[in-house]
């Protein structure tokens, strides 16, 4: 296989690799085989795909001589629900699946996350494969075993830390994505040169046109770096005891803005993320730490890939009082403090989790957020 890249997440339970490279679709069943258990496949994918994407998959599988079974899922944040889990577990079962069956997710951050999340509860626990379709999956929400649903109160709430048994990463997936989707997924791409690597924030720099216009190759590195510098913190961090949170930059603030206009199109999470990175690096600028020409950096680079640093920028509006209910339903807050991750510099980000809900009320009001 031509230019493809391995990546080892080392972990003591239940070590995996991420493969990434163009055209894996095509040895598919050489990639998965040693992972499952009978020549049956449960496959959980977007209905977006349906006509799109998984017609080659099925036919590569049906080629190799397994029971191809799928279960389509609606596309949008909106189902990550109990009501979907419940149908989908009901559909699974009455499709035949055994606890000793590996089940797949194919599609974006959502359907890894429901498939995950499935597939850590079903039998008490089955093996199920990540095979992301969109750049944001691919970086970010298939990495780490990390899987949750919604509920009224916020995203991500209810989950299990549940690890995939290998990450299949397709870049010649992402030429099917539209160019929206792929500017979310760059907002990730941009998140790891922010809080760790200032040498990968300058390529990002360079090599913004070639990224945009998906060339494999620089798609490819930028995959790469992201997803080693996500499973060297994995690693050290498995279940978020402590520096995994870094990985939540710009996530504290998009997830609340992300939340508030959930069920329409105003924003998606990858421009959620970039305004909520935007706000961390003004919010770390006024409380004295990043520099107000780093904080400009970090702005400029989200501008030239043509993501989102205001609310203004996506045509919303939310109020003081609903931003701050809604980080008062963040994971992260404890004993009525707020937990940021904020910069020293870019490249250095660092954990900040007593943070009182008036330095937020003071912030949101110099952003003019009233």
């Amino acid at each position: 296989m031509e230019n493809i890249k391995k990546i080892k997440i080392d972990l003591k339970d239940n070590p995996y690799e991420i493969i990434i490279g163009s055209k894996l679709i095509d040895r598919l069943p050489d990639i998965i085989s040693n992972f499952l258990g009978r020549r049956n496949i449960y496959i959980i994918c977007d209905e977006g795909l349906g006509s799109i994407i998984l017609p080659k998959i099925k036919n590569v599988l049906d080629e190799s001589g397994y029971n191809v079974f799928v279960s389509l899922i609606p596309s949008g944040e909106t189902s990550k629900n109990f009501k979907v889990v419940e149908n989908t577990i009901s559909e699974l079962l009455d499709k035949g699946i055994e606890r000793t069956d590996t089940l797949i997710a194919l599609g974006g951050g959502v359907i890894g996350d429901l498939a995950g999340f499935i597939s850590s509860i079903i039998f008490r626990g089955i093996d199920f494969i990540q095979i992301p379709t969109t750049l944001l999956a691919q970086v970010d929400s298939s990495v780490g075993g990390k899987t949750a649903i919604n509920v009224k109160q916020g995203k991500n709430l209810v989950g299990a830390f549940h690890q995939p048994k290998i990450v299949i990463s397709d870049v010649n997936l992402l030429t099917s994505l539209p160019e929206r989707e792929i500017k979310c997924g760059l907002a990730e791409i941009i998140k790891y040169g922010v809080l760790g690597d200032r040498k990968f924030f300058n390529w990002l720099i360079n090599n913004r046109t070639d990224l945009l216009n998906l060339n494999q190759e620089k798609l490819t590195l930028a995959v790469e770096n992201s997803c080693s510098m996500k499973s060297e913190i994995v690693q050290n961090d498995e279940f978020e005891k402590g520096e995994r949170a870094l990985l939540n930059l710009g996530h504290t603030f998009g997830h609340a803005i992300e939340k508030h206009f959930s069920g329409n199109d105003i924003v998606l999470h990858g421009e959620a993320i970039s305004i909520g990175m935007t706000y961390a690096a003004k919010f770390s600028s006024s409380h004295g730490k990043l520099s107000r020409e780093e904080c400009e950096e970090i702005i400029n680079l989200l501008k030239d890939y043509s993501l989102p640093t205001s609310l203004e920028d996506i045509g919303g509006n939310i109020s003081q009082e609903e931003i701050m209910k809604l980080l008062k339903h963040d994971k992260k807050r404890i004993n009525e403090k707020n937990t940021l991750i904020l910069l020293k510099e870019i490249g250095k980000a660092y954990i900040s989790n007593d943070i009182d809900d008036k330095d937020l009320v003071n912030f949101f009001s110099q952003e003019k957020i009233k």
